[in-house]
C-alpha cells in the first residue's frame, strides 16, 4: 500500500524492526530523577525539592547545533547544554534530572517525535 504521494507505508513489523534498530544504537544509560511530592525543609526552614530515582534512561548524548542553542538562549545562557535522543516511549519529562559526567542536568524541553521517526529529543543543561 502507498500513501497519496506514492511512497510506501510501513506496517507494524517494519516499525518494530526500525524501533529495534534505533534502540540498539542508544549507547548511553543515565540515571534519571523526578521531583518527589514529598515536602522537606533545609536547616533554615526553607522548602526544598527532593528528586527521587526512577531508573535509567537509554539515550544518545548529542551536542546541540548553534541554531538549537539560539532558540533557548534566554534559558540556557552561558551554561553547558546537550540533547538526549531517546525512544518515543521513554518516560522522560520536563523538569526531570539526569546525571552525566559528574553533573546534574535539568531536562528543559522535550521535542516529540515527528510522524516519521521513533525517537524524541530532550534539551538538558547543567544545574548550577
Amino acid at each position: 500500500m502507498a500513501c497519496q504521494s506514492g511512497c510506501p507505508t510501513l506496517n507494524a513489523n517494519d516499525i518494530d524492526c526500525i524501533t529495534a534498530t534505533v534502540a540498539a544504537s542508544l549507547d548511553t544509560s543515565l540515571p534519571l530523577f523526578r521531583k518527589s511530592s514529598t515536602v522537606t525543609h533545609d536547616s533554615y526552614g526553607h522548602t526544598t525539592t527532593v528528586y527521587a530515582s526512577i531508573g535509567n534512561v537509554l539515550c544518545n548524548v548529542i551536542k546541540p547545533t548553534e541554531t538549537q542553542l539560539q532558540l533557548f538562549s534566554n534559558i540556557v545562557g552561558s551554561q553547558r547544554a546537550l540533547r538526549l535522543r531517546v525512544l518515543e516511549a521513554t518516560d522522560i519529562l520536563e523538569g526531570d534530572e539526569v546525571t552525566y559526567q559528574g553533573y546534574q542536568w535539568l531536562v528543559h524541553s522535550i521535542e516529540d517525535a515527528a510522524s516519521f521517526t521513533v525517537t524524541k529529543h530532550a534539551l538538558i543543561y547543567v544545574v548550577i
